[in-house]
């Protein structure tokens, strides 16, 4: 299988300047050596590494197992998993690269890495999962689980404009820290409770990049009858009935296993945006614009949005967080994943009804997305995004910060 024609491409402008100021030509001379520096130190490294492929496929799928093989060789792919279910059986589970490069600790078949923005996905399910149990209702308003919820323009918010990005909680204008999740619940909820809409709810929608998982998991502990956390109640109702190597935290007894976090600096995040361009509007944003509302939406949890190696402590890594903690194997989410493709039931064990498959994979909202403006149409369903295949089928499920994708 060839897939370079789905990498994307920018062009080039020449622009003609009359003048040109020397100071900034030496600078922009000088950031090129420094991106052409880095980009050679890391390839440089990376090929130094010992090469570390493992796991299993069968035949029919070599072609794919050798575009991920070889993005490990060529030190593209740091570390990582590949993982596929298909008609209800595991057809590829492959590994590779590193899951802490300066300590040479190879990425193995149980490693774990967090799963950022795919945590939403996964939320998804719980909560559709739910509803099928009568805990909670997508129609209901949200003040109706969460009394003190119904302030500053909040009281006409139901669950499911909650968990489709249109309630306007995209961030939060008392930034809250992870350690105050541990040492001030009060403080924790209230300031949830009291924020302000960016805009009247359902009026318009927009990703609520970190936000959403701040408001989904108090939600279902207020909504659960025995006040479990999304931790704790994904366990019991999806992960350990199902066999699911996935969880919406890192508990202290599985840190040992997961890949370390490596914070990307702003000349790597640029380096990122120049390959895809769409990107670079958010990126202008959040760098350039620290009062924009993109950039805004990101700093509303400080660990998460400043440095991310922060997370390698495995007291923050405990915490739940729905938007971004989650933390499993690649074949962990492809079981889950494959079992909805499969109609949602696995050796007469039912995880979601056909109805409720239906309900994730239908969108809720669809056009031009008010906070990340790449200029593309976004489509949400409950909790979930939606990704064209390369044969222009919606696939269903979540993408993440660190390159995840996992979706049927």
């Amino acid at each position: 299988m060839k897939y370079d024609k789905y990498l994307e491409t920018g062009n080039c402008s020449a622009l003609h300047i009359r003048a040109i100021d020397m100071g900034l030509l030496n600078q922009a001379i000088f950031g090129m050596c420094a991106i052409l520096t880095y980009t050679y130190i890391i390839k440089w490294t990376a090929s130094n590494l010992p090469t570390n492929f493992g796991g299993s496929w069968e035949p029919e799928f070599q072609d794919v197992v050798d575009v991920f093989r070889k993005n490990v060789e060529s030190g593209k792919e740091k570390g990582g998993a590949f993982a596929v279910y298909y008609k209800g059986r595991p057809v590829i589970d492959v590994w590779g690269g590193y899951a802490d490069a300066e300590s040479y600790r190879p990425w193995t078949e149980n490693t774990t890495t967090m799963a950022f923005s795919c945590t939403k996905g996964v939320a998804a399910i719980l909560l559709v999962k739910m509803m099928e149990l009568g805990i909670i209702s997508s129609k209901s308003l949200v003040k109706d689980y969460w009394p003190e919820f119904a302030v500053n323009g909040k009281d006409n918010i139901t669950v499911e404009m909650l968990i489709s990005h249109q309630a306007g909680l995209i961030y939060l204008d008392t930034p809250l820290s992870l350690r105050e999740y541990l040492t001030d619940r009060e403080k924790w909820s209230r300031t949830l409770a009291d924020q302000s809409p960016a805009w009247p709810p359902g009026a318009q929608f927009g990703y609520h990049a970190l936000t959403f998982g701040l408001y989904v998991d108090e939600l279902i502990q207020r909504t659960d009858p025995n006040h479990r956390d999304t931790a704790t109640i994904f366990q019991d109702l999806i992960a350990k009935p199902f066999g699911i190597d996935f969880g919406m935290n890192t508990p202290l007894c599985e840190f040992a296993r997961s890949a370390r976090l490596v914070t990307k600096t702003y000349l790597q995040l640029l380096i990122d945006s120049l390959s895809f361009p769409r990107y670079l509007v958010p990126f202008f944003q959040i760098v350039a614009q620290p009062k924009s509302v993109m950039a805004k939406s990101v700093v509303s949890i400080v660990e998460y949005a400043q440095d991310l190696a922060k997370l390698n402590n495995p007291l923050l890594r405990e915490i739940t967080v729905s938007s971004a903690s989650g933390t499993g194997t690649a074949r962990g989410l492809a079981r889950l994943y494959g079992i909805l493709a499969n109609g949602g039931s696995v050796d007469g064990d039912l995880l979601l009804s056909r109805d409720s498959i239906k309900y994730l994979a239908t969108p809720i909202i669809f056009g031009k997305d008010s906070v990340f403006l790449t200029g593309e149409d976004t489509s949400f369903g409950p909790g979930t995004l939606y990704r064209k295949n390369p044969k222009g089928q919606d696939a269903v499920g979540h993408t993440g910060h660190g390159g995840q994708v996992a979706n049927w």
